[in-house]
């Protein structure tokens, strides 16, 4: 509620209504000070001398009334609230001094609203001041902003939002167009966007009337002689020549893409070199890890094997004559003879050809052993087509079949396994499936196993997809490019 004081003009020729508004509104602010007229001379007298904040009008005086006090004031431009306080009247007339500019109007029975009333309109006159005020300060200041938008050395332009038509652009933007501002009023925005992006233009205008504040985006736009470049726009509403339109500045970063794009893949090939050069130092420790392996079988199979053989022949030597001690060194025999099959079976699994390895002999071997020893049965399908399969590699891919096989006997009580070593187009491809118990892959496994086999792949820049579920089996797909 306002608590400055007014001044009040009275337009009232009946003295006991006026007594009454004077001392309700003297009951809201003590300070208000009143001057109270009864006519045409003495309402003009007062707008002059009096200087009023806002006027309280009766309808009908001797040769005068209220849309007359209304039309002086609006003559004058001056922007003092206007109230009508009078007796009943119809709502037509309301509705037409309201319609010629009356900021409300108060029946004298009802004047408790009119301090209420006299707050919003003082507000609503500010309102009004201060809108006129900007027009007129845009009005005088249209020539120098015309300059200024016309020289700027920034492209830009403002276009109808409506039809998409440009309606003016500065030199910058025809220069860095290739344009001429005829062509450009010819033109839609439609017409400096490349064809593919014309849906984006659309769905991207459909969310504009919503937002109110200026706009950045960046886009694609094409020049008249057919360059596209790439843009960072910053655009907002106006009106402009009573249409609704928005102006917009052009910022050409096509250049600083370019560099941030040509940083970008500087910066993935270091990445990606960083990559290889791990992966050669994964190669080189499997590597490393295949020559102790084979240095431990070697060692196991040509001396301990060989101790335990001459031992097994001298306690045969010691005991030909001696019944007891045949009997007594029986169990050890058995027993060395187990050890022998064991160490065997170990550097079966250690020892594996380094040079001129014949993939598809070796495969096969693992999966005979898979037959023999623990009666699954296995099929195998090797198909290359000629591809040149390095030593490396095929070592890798015997020991990833290996290691999967291994992980199937240990534990998926499987009765069938399908292992296939094909080729299509540059890549190798392998799978190994069985119909065993089957597993959850996102389960965490406590063994090593899947992950020895993902670092041999990865290494040679491959990539593995393992599908299973408890009960249904597993199946493992390998895809390995092969260098051409």
């Amino acid at each position: 509620m306002r608590t400055e004081a007014l001044k009040i003009l009275l337009l009232e020729d009946n003295p006991e209504d006026a007594e009454i508004v004077e001392r309700l509104l003297r009951k809201t602010v003590p300070g208000n000070k009143f001057c109270l007229v009864m006519n045409k001379d003495g309402y003009v007298k007062a707008l002059d001398e009096f200087q009023p904040d806002i006027i309280l009008s009766d309808n009908n005086l001797p040769m005068f009334n209220a849309q007359e006090a209304l039309m002086i004031i609006r003559e004058r431009s001056l922007f003092v609230p206007f109230i009508l306080v009078t007796g009943t009247v119809s709502d037509e007339f309301a509705a037409n001094i309201i319609k010629a500019g009356a900021d409300d109007y108060i029946l004298k029975d009802r004047l408790t609203r009119l301090p209420v009333a006299i707050d919003g309109a003082l507000r609503q006159q500010q309102l009004k001041k201060e809108r006129t005020e900007a027009i007129e300060q845009l009005r005088s200041s249209e020539e120098k902003y015309r300059t200024l938008f016309l020289r700027s050395p920034v492209p830009k332009w403002i276009y109808d939002f409506e039809t998409l038509h440009f309606l003016e652009v500065n030199e910058a933007a025809m220069e860095h167009y290739g344009y001429s501002a005829e062509e450009f009023q010819n033109m839609t925005l439609k017409d400096i966007r490349p064809p593919e992006e014309l849906l984006a233009l659309e769905d991207d205008l459909e969310r504009i009337p919503g937002e109110h504040e200026a706009r950045k985006s960046n886009s694609i736009h094409v020049k008249k002689n057919g360059e596209r470049i790439v843009v960072e726009t910053t655009a907002q509403f106006i009106e402009y020549q009573d249409r609704k339109a928005r102006i917009v500045v052009i910022n050409d970063i096509t250049e600083r893409v370019r560099a941030e794009e040509a940083l970008r893949a500087m910066e993935k090939e270091v990445l990606n070199q960083k990559i290889q050069e791990q992966k050669k130092v994964t190669r080189a420790i499997i590597k490393a890890q295949e020559n102790e392996r084979n240095y431990i079988g070697r060692e196991l199979h040509d001396n301990v094997n060989q101790i335990l053989v001459s031992t097994k022949i001298y306690l045969g030597v010691a005991s030909d004559d001696n019944e007891s001690m045949r009997e007594m060194i029986g169990y050890p025999l058995k027993l060395i003879d187990n050890a022998i099959q064991e160490i065997r079976g170990l550097t079966h699994g250690y020892v594996a050809p380094t040079k001129n390895i014949d993939l598809y002999d070796v495969v096969e071997l693992v999966l005979d052993g898979m037959q023999d020893n623990y009666k699954i049965n296995t099929a195998f399908v090797y198909d290359v087509k000629n591809l040149n399969i390095d030593d490396e590699l095929k070592l890798n891919i015997y020991r990833i079949i290996q290691e999967q096989t291994n992980n199937i006997i240990k534990h998926a009580a499987a009765k069938n396994v399908n292992v296939s070593i094909t080729s299509s187009d540059n890549d190798l491809l392998v799978r190994i499936n069985d119909d065993g118990k089957g597993f959850d892959p996102e389960k965490k496994r406590k063994g090593i196993g899947i992950s020895n086999m993902l670092n041999r792949i990865e290494s040679f820049n491959g990539e593995m997809k393992i599908e299973s579920a408890p009960g249904k089996g597993s199946s493992i797909q390998i895809r390995i490019p092969l260098e051409t």
